[in-house]
């Protein structure tokens, strides 16, 4: 069993870091999911706005993302297709 506290912190943190190029509906949402245990469709929320949007993202983000997918088993092409949207 994985501590629900460090996904849902590694979560907090992305959202703070990208939080200036998301709507106030967007991260509301987002935050939503995770209040109700809902970190996997958090975590894919995140994804899927970052490449529609096609929002730049920074390496520790990006990390933090690889992590939370790691620690809760999901399939990393939740995450790697922002791998070109990482800035250098």
């Amino acid at each position: 069993m994985f501590d629900y506290k460090v996904v849902e912190s590694k979560l907090h943190q992305v959202i703070n870091i990208i939080k200036p190029q998301l709507s106030e509906t967007q991260v509301e949402f987002i935050i939503s999911d995770i209040q109700a245990g809902e970190w996997n469709l958090a975590l894919e929320t995140i994804c899927d706005i970052l490449i529609e949007e096609e929002i730049p993202l920074d390496l520790k983000s990006y990390e933090l993302l690889q992590e939370v997918g790691n620690i809760l088993n999901m399939e990393q092409e939740t995450w790697e297709m922002l791998k070109v949207q990482v800035a250098p």
